[in-house]
């Protein structure tokens, strides 16, 4: 077998089935000798933020010498990028070995009455025997979608992390907050501490709730823990000054705060030794492609993989903070089952903001929306090119030196266009 079959194989397995259900996803890894009970990880979920929160800890980790692997999605260039050491990709080769080892394992349970295991479910159960095989020092996971059902929830973390929860994957999650935050919070293990970046009382609530049924110390931010406006990370023991974070965004400043406020439980559990100094370098040094990343200057051009209604609202936050006067350009492809509607009239609210509605090859059989299905209103605000190529040079053209070009909608819209400006 060689790379490009091994993605074959992977990429040619089922996304979904009716019932959501971590059965398969627990048989399968037995199947393989439970692998997920040998690792040391922090479990990461939430809406968004989960990607910046886990990019702040591992340059953190890194940074003081301890070794950290990582498993996120989705990839911006390449598939290896799912699985990464000390923030480097695992190879092709180790891609190929590790299906080799589960294949046969999933043509056995093909046969079965319930079927074998989805896409996801292999790339995760890959990412638990790579890190069984080559052990770090600790793993940071990425949650796919909710928690409960995701199939990273098959093992016991050191810590928990819920980063923030807002509408999204609604169809599989739930329509209303607390709907989705029982989702989230299915992630809570029996006394395994829980850090969130949530603020809203309805998803609180639920967060409450399940800890003290797990009897999990939960640590709340602007309750046990906070970045104030001078820049001053504070918890009940620790004040860290003068921070300066490496990621472009209002939003990013709770991201951070959950990240020190995990680095600091981490090490407490671990015995690991901080230099506050060196962290605070560590989160100046710190970047995350595709989050309000700069790959362009006069016009300054932003790609942020804002690909969901409070991604979109953060985006906008930010806009409005860092340039209030300034005419910006937003260049928008979404997938059409996203709150589109939604999320396009965020965008066109500011007076400063020009919005170009584009398209672009979706993963799978997933489509971008086009003008035609925007609401009347919003059909008058947007502007749509179906290439988005066409587009984005028609906005450089338009575009003057001190104006802004944002690129957004959807991470895997970013992975199209990131390559173009990144030689």
């Amino acid at each position: 077998m060689n790379y490009e079959e091994a993605l074959r194989f992977i990429h040619g397995r089922p996304r979904m089935r009716k019932e959501p259900t971590l059965k398969r996803m627990t048989k399968f890894l037995a199947e393989l000798g439970n692998p997920q009970e040998t690792i040391k990880a922090v479990h990461v979920a939430g809406t968004n933020g989960k990607g910046s929160t886990i990019a702040f800890l591992e340059r953190m980790i890194q940074d003081t010498g301890h070794t950290v692997g990582t498993f996120t999605s989705p990839f911006l260039t390449r598939f290896n990028e799912r699985i990464s050491v000390n923030g480097q990709p695992i190879n092709d080769q180790e891609i190929v070995d590790l299906v080799e080892i589960i294949k046969p394992i999933v043509e056995k349970m093909d046969q079965a009455q319930h079927g074998g295991p989805l896409e996801f479910e292999i790339v995760t159960a890959m990412m638990f025997i790579y890190f069984k095989k080559h052990p770090v020092d600790i793993v940071l996971i990425e949650v796919g979608i909710g928690g409960k059902f995701d199939s990273t929830n098959v093992f016991t973390p050191i810590i928990s992390v819920i980063t923030n929860v807002g509408f999204d994957h609604m169809e599989i999650l739930g329509d209303t907050l607390p709907k989705i935050a029982t989702q989230k919070a299915g992630i809570i293990k029996k006394r395994v501490p829980v850090i969130t970046g949530a603020k809203s009382d309805d998803v609180l609530k639920v967060l409450k709730s399940r800890s003290k049924r797990e009897s999990a110390a939960l640590k709340i931010i602007g309750q046990d823990f906070k970045i104030d406006e001078e820049n001053n990370f504070k918890n009940e023991q620790t004040i860290i000054s003068n921070l300066s974070s490496g990621l472009l965004g209002v939003y990013q400043i709770d991201n951070l705060a959950v990240s020190i406020e995990t680095m600091i439980m981490l090490s407490q559990i671990l015995n690991w030794t901080i230099n506050f100094e060196q962290l605070k370098k560590s989160i100046r040094l710190t970047s995350w492609a595709g989050r309000m990343e700069i790959v362009g200057q006069k016009p300054e051009i932003i790609l942020d993989g804002a690909h969901n209604l409070p991604g979109i609202e953060a985006l906008i936050q930010s806009v409005t903070r860092y340039w209030p006067n300034q005419k910006v350009y937003v260049l928008a492809a979404i997938l059409e089952d996203k709150l589109f509607n939604q999320m396009l009239e965020k965008l066109v609210q500011p007076a400063n903001v020009n919005v170009f509605l584009t398209n672009f090859s979706g993963p799978g059989k997933r489509q971008a929306v086009k003008k035609v299905e925007l609401t009347s209103e919003l059909k008058k605000s947007v502007q749509y090119e179906e290439n988005w190529q066409a587009a984005l040079q028609k906005i450089r053209q338009e575009a003057k030196e001190d104006d802004v070009i944002v690129v957004t909608g959807s991470l895997y819209f970013i992975s199209e266009v990131r390559p173009n400006f990144k030689k």
